[in-house]
This record gives structure tokens, C-alpha cells and sequence, in this order.
């Protein structure tokens, strides 16, 4: 790894797995959160960028803030405004259920070429409806190098026995999407007070961002296309972009944030993009994949983000609406 790429790791991934710790969700997971409010008493960030620098001198591997596992394209619900754009997934463009034995490959891989994963979530679509998700999350959990695990689910679905037994763990919750409103156009019901009742009682976490704010409306979604635009202002687009904390690895592609995955599935993919793409299944040493993903860190953005277009975004819209 050369200087300049180690100075932009320092300051861009550095920054965000600090901010990654501040987040309200996170802080249902408590593993660290000792450690973290010690911190914050003193010096947070200089004190905070001291401890990673010294570990990553040691250990010469990058830390990933979050990596979202995407199981399955497939959802349960139809959102006209999702932020995965599942509904404008093709037959040919969906990532198919991922097996066990596929994650399990796919897990020792990454973990092989990084420090640690800070939170660690496996996602959907509708991440409950793949199969064997118990024995991936026990395998998981299982793992000294991830310190949470959470799974993001619409509350359609509620776990069997051997999912809530395998959520059992300090290290993994539940992160609920509250739909209670939605009008369907099918037979799906949303068992989101169920589901409240049923991780209480079996002693599993989760938290319910949406209640807990009051945010229970919608936006439309940028318009994706290739384009050029003003790096100026795509860096400060990024900058306040959800999408910086919310890495995904979905059919073995390390990529930006939700929207990344559709685009790579679905559209043309410029020549500064396919020199992005972190492919964890390509044949390469441990070394070679941890310099990919240091180089991954060290943007100030990502190549994707010129394909996001957010001029004629709306807010305010209703809540889950459906196709």
C-alpha cells in the first residue's frame, strides 16, 4: 500500500467508523458502547484516531465500519419508493437466495483480509424468507472479528425457533421497519407488534428506528444513470449521504450502499466503476483483497455516486406505498 492511499485511508475510513459508533440503532448493540462514551468524555476523535492508527500500524489490515451481506434480492413487500429498488429488480437481475455453504466461503474470505467488522447485517429484500439463515447467523455471531450482527427485516414474516435460539447472542439484534400503515394490494399482513412481542419474550434485541423518531414517511429515490458529474458536488452529496455507512456485499461484490447493488446488477457500469468493484470471490491472496478494500476506503466517494441523481427527489411521501 502506498503513502497516498494509507493518508486517505486515515482520513476517510478512520473518520466513519467513528461516526458509525455515534449512530442511535447502533447503540442497541451494546458491546461497545462502554468503550465508546470513555472516549467521548476526553478527546473523542483525536483519542479515537490514535487507538486505530497504533492498530492498523500492528496489524496492517483495514477495519470495515459496516458490511451489509445481501441474501436475496426477493422481498415480501412492492415499494414504489424502496431504497433497494427491489421492484424495478429484472427476473434475470435478482441475486438469487444465497446458500450456506456460499456465505460461509464468502465470510471466511473477507474476514481473512480485514481487521474487524464493526456491524455486520445481513439483508434483503427480505432477508427471512432465505433459507438456512439460522446457521448463518450462528456462524456469524460465531466470528471474534464481527462484533454485531443485525438483520433488517419488514416484520412480514415472523422467525421460527431456530432463527430467535440463533439471535439469542450480546451481539445480535433485530432492526425493525415499521409498515403498520401500509395498504396492500396482496394478502400480506404486517406483524410488526407481534414481532415487538415475540423478541421481548425470547430475550432477543432490536431496535425500531422509525417509531422511536416519528419517521414514518417516505422519499422518492434519485434517478440512476451514468454521468459525469461536478466531483465538487458529488463529494458534498456524499458527505451527507446515508449511503457512506452502509456497504454492501451482495453476490460477492463489495460496493458503495443500496442503490450501489441495483446499479451494478442492472445498468452499464462505467470503466471507473469496474476499477471500484471489490470482487471477494476472484482468486487473490488474503493481502491483495485487504490492499483492494484499504483502496476501497480511501475514496472521498464513489465512483457510483455519479450515477445518483438527486435534483426531483420528494419528500414526505407515504409511508411503504405500494406497486
Amino acid at each position: 500500500m502506498n503513502k497516498t492511499d494509507w493518508n486517505d485511508y486515515k482520513k476517510n475510513n478512520i473518520k466513519l467508523i467513528w461516526r458509525n459508533a455515534e449512530f442511535g440503532w447502533c447503540k442497541t448493540l451494546p458491546f461497545k458502547q462502554p468503550l465508546i462514551e470513555f472516549i467521548k468524555k476526553f478527546s473523542p476523535e483525536k483519542i479515537h484516531y490514535k487507538l486505530l492508527k497504533t492498530r492498523f500500524k500492528l496489524i496492517r489490515k483495514p477495519i470495515m465500519p459496516t458490511c451489509e451481506y445481501v441474501v436475496t434480492t426477493k422481498c415480501t413487500m412492492n415499494c414504489k419508493h424502496c431504497n433497494t429498488f427491489v421492484p424495478y429488480f429484472s427476473n434475470e437481475t435478482h441475486a438469487k437466495p444465497v446458500t450456506f455453504e456460499q456465505f460461509k466461503k464468502d465470510i471466511d474470505t473477507l474476514l481473512r483480509a480485514v481487521d474487524y467488522i464493526d456491524y455486520f447485517g445481513l439483508v434483503g429484500g427480505e432477508p427471512l424468507i432465505t433459507p438456512d439463515i439460522d446457521k448463518m447467523i450462528k456462524y456469524a455471531v460465531a466470528k471474534r472479528k464481527i462484533h454485531h450482527l443485525f438483520i433488517a427485516t419488514n416484520c412480514t414474516i415472523l422467525p421460527n425457533e431456530k432463527i430467535l435460539k440463533a439471535m439469542q447472542n450480546k451481539k445480535a439484534a433485530f432492526q425493525l421497519s415499521d409498515y403498520r400503515d401500509v395498504k396492500f394490494k396482496n394478502n400480506t399482513t404486517i406483524k410488526y407488534s407481534e414481532m415487538k412481542e415475540l423478541l421481548a419474550k425470547n430475550n432477543v434485541k432490536f431496535s425500531h428506528p422509525q417509531e422511536e423518531s416519528n419517521r414514518m414517511t417516505f422519499q422518492s429515490m434519485p434517478e440512476l444513470y451514468p454521468d459525469k458529474q461536478d466531483e465538487k458536488k458529488v463529494k458534498e452529496m456524499f458527505e451527507c449521504c446515508w449511503g457512506q455507512y452502509c456497504n454492501m456485499l451482495c453476490d460477492g461484490i463489495l460496493s458503495q450502499c443500496a442503490l450501489s447493488v441495483y446499479i451494478v446488477r442492472n445498468l452499464e457500469l462505467t470503466d471507473e466503476v469496474k476499477e471500484e468493484i471489490v470482487n471477494i470471490r476472484e482468486k487473490k491472496s488474503s493481502r491483495q483483497l485487504a490492499n483492494e478494500i484499504i483502496k476501497f476506503y480511501a475514496k472521498p466517494y464513489s465512483a457510483l455516486c455519479h450515477y445518483c441523481h438527486k435534483e426531483n427527489v420528494q419528500r414526505g411521501l407515504p409511508c411503504g406505498e405500494q406497486l
